[in-house]
């Protein structure tokens, strides 16, 4: 299967489907956020109680500078 993701809204869509191009799925992310302006990022889940559960190319990397808020 191919999932394509990254930037993608209804326009990126359509023109994707126009011209063929096989795609099985789409990631649209930011795109479901109202007035989402410049900024186009998404958070990835890479672990669930402790447990790895990232898609693939995702892992969870330490940050010595974050912070437990509880």
């Amino acid at each position: 299967r191919i999932v394509a993701s990254g930037g993608f809204g209804v326009d990126k869509i359509r023109t994707f489907e126009a011209l063929g191009v096989p795609v099985d799925t789409y990631g649209v992310g930011s795109s479901l956020v109202a007035n989402h302006g410049d900024f186009d990022f998404t958070a990835d889940i890479v672990r669930t109680d402790g447990k790895p559960a990232a898609k693939v190319g995702r892992t969870f990397k330490p940050n010595a500078r974050l912070e437990l808020v509880t």
